[in-house]
């Protein structure tokens, strides 16, 4: 079965410039995502799966500064395209905190001096981070990334549009003799550590109960048998037998 790849449409505005390239070359290492295309946008870029889309708009330093806190609003208008369009999206700003300050000095410095330049620039700062905390509340985050910007916005959005998202990966990884303590107490929850789950597994076991199958008639047909799952074979079956008691 063909795998559907994320598509890729960059603004035209944008052809030829470090940000397209860059998502171009990072696009052209993650298989995920087909080769990217150009196409009249109101946004910087847009991601589709299917009818899903993700839409993101990217920032560099002054650009950013100056489109939040300019007198025209541009970022404002930018987030009402996206946020119109009913999809996820986000705002990438290309840089660091650092970066941020020194656009916002670069952009004042000419107009103040000593103490009214330290003020303006703090007063700046609070209102980058009213807007990106707003936008964060209406669902538009606002991420500052120096490293990997391109790499990490294609993980997001794949994350996103699949559908796949999950922190399994990331779950504890205990010793053998401690798996079932481990999992009686993350299915327990809090009030169950590892001691009490320890003292309950002394008297009683985990085991994995068949559901019933039922038939068109409503009746209980039969049991379930682990090769029934989706992706389990009958290798993988007998490893879990091994793991944990199966009632089939």
């Amino acid at each position: 079965m063909n795998h559907e790849k994320i598509s890729i449409q960059i603004d035209s505005n944008e052809r030829g410039s470090d940000r397209a390239n860059g998502l171009i070359l990072a696009a052209a290492k993650d298989p995920r995502f087909s080769v990217p295309s150009f196409a009249e946008l109101d946004v910087d870029v847009c991601f589709k799966l299917g009818e899903n889309a993700y839409l993101a708009e990217l920032k560099e330093p002054a650009d950013y500064v100056s489109s939040v806190l300019g007198k025209d609003g541009h970022l404002y208008q930018q987030y009402l395209s996206m946020a119109e369009a009913g999809c996820p999206c986000m705002i990438l700003f290309l840089g660091s905190d650092n970066d941020v300050t020194k656009a916002i000095i670069d952009a004042l410095q000419t107009r103040y001096k000593g103490k009214e330049l330290a003020f303006q620039i703090g007063s700046y700062e609070k209102r980058l981070i009213d807007f990106e905390a707003n936008a964060e509340a209406l669902g538009c985050p606002v991420e500052r990334w120096s490293s990997m910007p391109y790499s990490r916005l294609l993980s997001r959005v794949a994350k996103r549009l699949e559908g796949k998202a999950s922190l399994m990966d990331y779950r504890p990884r205990p010793s053998e003799e401690e798996r079932k303590i481990a999992a009686l107490a993350m299915l327990l929850g809090n009030g169950i550590g590892p001691e009490k789950a320890k003292a309950i597994l002394e008297k009683f076991d985990l085991k994995l109960e068949s559901k019933n199958e039922i038939g068109a008639d409503g009746m209980i047909k039969d049991s379930y048998k682990l090769t029934d799952c989706k992706g389990l074979g009958p290798k993988l079956a007998a490893r879990i037998r091994e793991k944990i008691e199966v009632s089939e």
